[in-house]
C-alpha cells in the first residue's frame, strides 16, 4: 500500500484521510478469513522510496502470487499528457523528476512474474470540482486507460475519467476518517457483500460492482470504474467471511443471443458501460441489479418480460446514465435457451402477458369449465389462456395446453396440435356501425369499428366479433409468429 497524506510542496494540499485509508484497508486485508495478505504500507515516503518499494513488490512475486497494490495520493498530468502519482517530496514545477509516473508502474507490472494483479487507485484523474467537496487530484485531467494497460490486471479507480474523486472537506481534514472510496472497499470486504453469487469467494467483477454501488449511495455523481486487461475468468480477490450462501442457485452460463439492431456490446469484464449525459439507464440501478436481472431473465419460471427497458431511465442536462442499448444488448446476450418445450412454452406465454394457470390447483369455476371445454385429459394440462375480462369466460377463449392450441367460440372448439400450427388460418375484417341514443333532454351518437376474426383449422371455423374479434386476432397472430420462431430454432420439438 502506498499512501501519501502530507506534501512538501504547498501547492499539493494535504490529505490526512489517506492515513486512515491505509489503517482501515490493511486491517481487512490481513484478516485470514477475508484476504490473508501480507501487507506492507509505504506512508508519506519520498519519490525514490516509493519507486524502490514498488519495484521490490513486483519483482519478488512468484507466478501464483496474488498482488494487490493500493495507492492513495494526488495524481497529476504533465505537459505531454502522461500520468504521475505524487509522493511526499513531489514538486509541481519538477513533476517528471520528483513523482512516480504511470509508465514506471506499468513497466513493473509487465515485468512481474505474477499473473494476478489488482490495482486500486484512490486518486482522481479528471473532471469537475463540486462545490463543498475537495479533490484528491491536481488541476489536470488524467486518462487511466491511456496510461495503465497490459495483461492480467484488474484496475479499479475511485472515479471515471470525467470525474474528480472527491470527498467531503470536513471529513478530509479529520485524520481518523478514510475516503469514501476506500470506506466502500473496506466495508465490501469486511461484510462479504461483494460475494454476490454466494459461492464464498469475492471475484474482481463482483467486488467492483459492490464498491461502485456503495460509493454511489453516498456520492451519486461519482462512479468508480473497472478496467480489465488480458484476464482469464474472474480473479478471486478475497473470501466472504460468512462463507458460501446455503442453497444458492447454480450459476447460469451465458449464451449469445442477438439484440435488435447493430449494437457494440461492452464485454462483461469491462463495466461500466458508456456513460451518456441527459439520458440512458440509471447507473446505480444498473450496477446494483444487473446480475439479478440476468438471473431473472434466465430463470424459466420468471415473471419478468424479455423485452427492455430493464432499468429506470434518467433525463435532464445534468444527469448521467449508462447507454441503454449497450445494457439491453448485454442482458439479452445472457439469456439461457430453454431446455425443453414445456419451459419454452411457459416463457413464450409470459412474454406475451398470457394468464398462466397454476399447475398444482384446479383454480376457480371458470378455469375448471375452460379445461372441460378444451377437453384436457390424461397427461395433457392447461398452461394458460388469453384473459377476456375479469373472470374466465369459456364461451369465447384462446387457451394453451401442454400439447394443443385451443380456440373456442360459442359453439365450436378447434384443438390444434402445436406441430400443425402452420395449417391454422387467421383472417379479420372490420366494419363501422353507427349507434345513437337519446332521452328527453339530449341525443347522442357515433360510429364504432367492429372487428370480425375468423379462425380456421381444417373444415372447422370459429368466429369472434367486436372486442373479442380484435383480442383474439392479436393474440393468435403473436402466438403463431412466436411458435414459428421457436420451431425454426428447435425443429425436433415439433417433429
Amino acid at each position: 500500500m502506498v499512501t501519501t497524506s502530507r506534501y512538501d510542496d504547498p501547492r499539493l494540499e494535504h490529505l490526512p484521510g489517506a492515513d486512515a485509508d491505509a489503517m482501515a484497508l490493511s486491517e481487512v486485508l490481513k484478516d485470514g478469513a477475508i484476504g490473508g495478505f501480507a501487507v506492507d504500507v509505504l506512508k508519506d515516503r519520498t519519490r525514490d522510496e516509493v519507486a524502490r518499494g514498488v519495484q521490490r513488490f513486483f519483482t519478488a512475486a512468484a507466478p501464483e502470487d496474488l498482488l494487490l497494490l493500493h495507492l492513495s495520493c494526488h495524481g497529476r498530468k504533465d505537459s505531454r499528457g502522461r500520468l504521475h502519482f505524487a509522493a511526499r517530496d513531489t514538486e509541481v514545477d519538477t513533476l517528471e523528476a520528483s513523482s512516480v509516473d504511470a509508465d514506471f508502474l506499468n513497466d513493473r507490472m509487465e515485468q512481474s512474474a505474477s499473473q494476478q494483479i489488482v490495482l486500486l487507485l484512490d486518486c482522481c484523474y479528471s473532471g469537475a470540482f463540486v462545490k463543498g467537496m475537495r479533490t484528491r487530484a491536481g488541476e489536470h485531467a488524467v486518462d487511466v486507460a491511456g496510461n495503465l494497460g497490459g495483461r492480467g490486471r484488474f484496475i479499479i479507480t475511485s472515479s471515471t475519467s470525467l470525474q474528480y474523486s472527491y470527498e467531503d472537506g470536513e471529513r478530509s481534514r479529520d485524520g481518523a476518517k478514510p475516503s469514501v472510496f476506500t470506506t466502500a472497499v473496506v466495508q465490501s470486504l469486511r461484510h462479504g457483500t461483494g460475494d454476490r453469487d454466494g459461492d464464498g469467494h469475492v471475484g474482481a467483477e463482483e467486488f467492483y460492482r459492490d464498491v461502485c454501488d456503495r460509493v454511489r449511495r453516498i456520492l451519486p455523481d461519482q462512479t468508480p470504474t473497472l478496467s480489465v486487461n488480458s484476464a482469464i475468468g474472474d480473479l478471486v480477490v478475497a473470501f466472504n467471511p460468512a462463507g458460501p450462501r446455503p442453497n444458492r442457485p447454480a450459476p447460469v452460463e451465458p449464451v449469445t443471443a442477438a439484440a435488435s439492431g447493430p449494437v457494440v456490446v461492452t464485454p462483461s469484464t469491462d463495466y461500466p458501460f458508456d456513460p451518456v449525459k441527459g439520458s440512458g439507464y440509471d447507473i446505480g440501478e444498473v450496477m446494483s441489479h444487473l446480475k439479478q436481472v440476468i438471473d431473472l431473465m434466465s430463470d424459466p419460471r420468471r415473471t419478468m418480460p424479455v423485452q427492455p427497458p430493464f432499468f429506470p431511465e434518467v433525463s435532464g442536462k445534468r444527469d448521467i446514465g449508462y447507454d441503454r442499448r449497450q445494457v439491453d444488448a448485454h442482458i439479452l446476450r445472457h439469456l439461457v435457451e430453454p431446455a425443453d418445450f414445456g419451459i419454452a412454452l411457459g416463457r413464450l406465454l409470459r412474454e406475451q402477458r398470457v394468464t398462466l394457470v397454476d399447475e398444482g390447483t384446479l383454480g376457480g369455476r371458470g378455469v375448471i369449465k375452460l379445461r372441460e371445454r378444451c377437453q384436457v385429459v390424461g397427461w395433457e394440462r392447461l398452461v394458460g389462456h388469453v384473459r377476456t375480462g375479469r373472470t374466465v369466460d369459456s364461451r369465447w377463449a384462446v387457451a394453451f395446453t401442454s400439447t394443443h392450441l385451443c380456440v373456442l367460440d360459442a359453439t365450436h372448439l378447434l384443438r390444434v396440435p402445436y406441430p400443425e400450427l402452420p395449417s391454422l388460418s387467421v383472417s379479420s375484417t372490420s366494419r363501422w356501425e353507427t349507434w345513437s341514443g337519446s332521452n328527453d333532454q339530449a341525443g347522442w351518437g357515433g360510429e364504432t369499428e367492429v372487428v370480425t376474426t375468423t379462425v380456421g383449422f381444417g373444415a372447422r371455423k370459429a368466429v369472434f366479433e367486436g372486442f373479442h374479434g380484435e383480442l383474439m386476432r392479436d393474440a393468435l397472430n403473436d402466438f403463431v409468429a412466436a411458435m414459428a420462431d421457436l420451431r425454426e430454432r428447435h425443429p425436433d420439438w415439433f417433429a
